[in-house]
């Protein structure tokens, strides 16, 4: 095959798989809002997290800037349902949480993150003493 052919197909799969794949579900905008805003009587989700996503530099919340957005929704979904657990996160977002999360909000939560630049930072103990 000649190069010229196997750059064309290589360019059109690339492409194809792209256009498959799509952009994810949600706001980011909404998401930011949801994401920082507080409800009567729970937390943000900006306030463990940061507004930033990146987490908390010594590992007790987990960075979530820059994430992949199905794996955060997937994630969030099973908070919110009990399947995963952390107690926190269960009782901010289940169902009777003091910050229960809608499908849209997980979608525009999970897209704000996404678009978000990530933050690597490297967990030192002996700093925290």
């Amino acid at each position: 095959m000649k190069i010229t052919t196997l750059i064309a197909l290589a360019t059109l799969f690339a492409s194809s798989s792209v256009a498959a794949i799509g952009s994810p579900p949600g706001n980011p905008a909404l998401g930011k809002q949801r994401f920082e805003a507080t409800p009567p009587g729970g937390q943000s989700c900006a306030s463990c997290h940061l507004k930033s996503g990146a987490g908390a530099i010594d590992d007790s919340t987990p960075l979530l800037a820059g994430q992949p957005a199905d794996f955060l929704a997937m994630t969030l979904r099973q908070y919110r349902s009990g399947e995963r657990v952390n107690v926190l996160m269960n009782a901010q977002v289940g169902p009777d949480g003091t910050n229960p999360l809608t499908d849209a909000d997980i979608d525009n939560i999970s897209a704000y993150l996404a678009s978000q630049r990530s933050i690597l930072h490297v967990y030192q103990p002996e700093r925290r003493r």
